[in-house]
């Protein structure tokens, strides 16, 4: 009986180490990294319309491998630490190390006209250039596109916002290793 005892008060404190062990290292600091000889870029896409809920974006990010296309749309959410939710999503790449553009930003909102929707086409060029060495962690800003009958587009430091975003999103605690790095004016290949 002694060694029936013993035994399950054993098994028991074992499952006790492990459940205390569980809520160490869930507080653990823990941080963006990069993938072997990349770096990793982070960045948000958001928007504003009068109807957010019916509108979709798209970045072009052209960099040494190409073009790659990043998309938000219905429903994606950048959180907010002083207020409301924002319409956009938050973007964490693995990319090679080199020079990368940002392109031009495209997408719709949907408009009602004498009782009918319509969607409205939006395009607008950027330009903007950054670079990346292998295992840097760099945030690059928020790209925000107004969608409405005088479409814009601009490149601002929303960190405090995004890297609230990231750590309630529980990718990340420890953020000491991202450096913020806003893109530079460019050329584009196509004209402006």
């Amino acid at each position: 009986m002694k060694t029936v005892l013993a035994g399950l008060g054993l098994a028991l404190a074992l499952t006790g180490c492990a459940q205390v062990q569980q809520v160490f290292s869930s507080n653990e600091p823990k941080k963006v990294e990069t993938q072997a000889g990349q770096a990793a870029v982070l960045l948000t896409l958001t928007w504003q319309a009068v109807e957010p809920d019916d509108a979709k974006v798209s970045l072009v990010l052209r960099g040494p491998r190409g073009e790659q296309v990043l998309t938000a749309e219905e429903g994606d959410e950048v959180r907010s630490p002083n207020g409301p939710s924002v319409a956009g999503k938050r973007f964490s790449l693995n990319l090679v190390p080199g020079k990368y553009q940002l392109m031009h930003v495209q997408g719709s909102w949907h408009t009602e006209e004498g009782g009918r929707s319509r969607t409205q086409p939006v395009w607008l060029p950027l330009g903007q250039t950054f670079s990346v060495q292998a295992g840097e962690v760099v945030y690059v800003g928020n790209v925000n596109v107004a969608l409405d009958f005088t479409p814009s587009v601009s490149v601002s430091n929303q960190s405090g916002r995004d890297f609230y975003d990231l750590v309630m999103s529980k990718t990340a605690n420890e953020l000491s290793n991202i450096q913020v790095r806003l893109p530079q004016a460019g050329n584009l290949p196509y004209g402006s």
